[in-house]
């Protein structure tokens, strides 16, 4: 949240390089999404540049194939929810994610699909989660908050694990 300029600071202050353009998945930020869209309209209303064929393949990207792009918003689960506001940041041109928890509410199949999403993109990814497969599938670098402390751990999950990783 203080990455995604959604906190301030309690001291100090975080600049960003001017070229970093933003994109930011926010468990709440599901209540953006407009009811009576449909799942195509949503991702083509994110972004000037998006055309139909676009908006498309960002919908199979999303696992929404078929006539599932044209289901409304306030018909679909929170999983399917989530999905959209993944795509909605895809579309966006965006070289920076900040993902806070992406994985709640996605089965393993929206997961995999997140996942190679992820490891496709381009820019840098910084995301929280418990989900110890995107750790595993995606981590380089760790940012580890445990017993009060905090560490940057570079390298995969494995390899901290394999180093003591959480200790007793």
């Amino acid at each position: 949240r203080l990455l995604a300029e959604q906190l301030k600071p309690q001291q100090g202050e975080i600049t960003w390089n001017p070229k970093a353009i933003r994109g930011v998945f926010e468990q709440t930020n599901l209540k953006s999404l407009v009811d009576s869209r449909t799942v195509e309209e949503e991702i083509i209303y994110t972004h000037g540049e998006v055309d139909h064929q676009k908006a498309r393949n960002i919908c199979g990207a999303m696992m929404f194939t078929g006539d599932f792009a044209q289901k409304k918003i306030d018909v679909l689960s929170g999983g399917e929810k989530s999905r959209v506001m993944l795509g909605k940041i895809l579309v966006t041109p965006v070289n920076v994610l900040l993902l806070n928890e992406p994985t709640n509410h996605l089965d393993m199949e929206s997961s995999d699909a997140l996942i190679a999403a992820i490891d496709s993109f381009e820019g840098a990814v910084i995301m929280v989660t418990h989900n110890e497969m995107f750790l595993h599938a995606l981590a380089q670098r760790l940012i580890i908050f445990h017993h009060d402390t905090i560490e940057v751990f570079e390298g995969s999950y494995q390899r901290f694990l394999e180093k003591g990783g959480w200790g007793d």
